[in-house]
């Protein structure tokens, strides 16, 4: 979890602490310092709001997150 959490803040360009996971995919759920909130599963990262309001809004409407991309 360090290293994947460590690997998502280096990409955009912040620190990032585990929030929990997301029971029905096992993703894991984090907040970075700017209090943005992420989804990391095996599908890739997500990005699920711009503050925990809306992430939790995002995942209990069941809402499409955006997804995150290099480059």
């Amino acid at each position: 979890m360090a290293r994947t959490l460590g690997d998502l803040g280096r990409a955009l360009d912040t620190r990032t602490c585990p929030l929990g996971t997301e029971t029905d995919s096992q993703a894991l759920i984090a907040i970075d310092t700017e209090g943005r909130v992420y989804a990391l599963d095996h599908t890739g990262d997500w990005y699920l709001g711009p503050d925990i309001d809306q992430a939790l809004a995002t995942l209990v409407s069941g809402a499409q997150p955006s997804r995150l991309t290099t480059g």
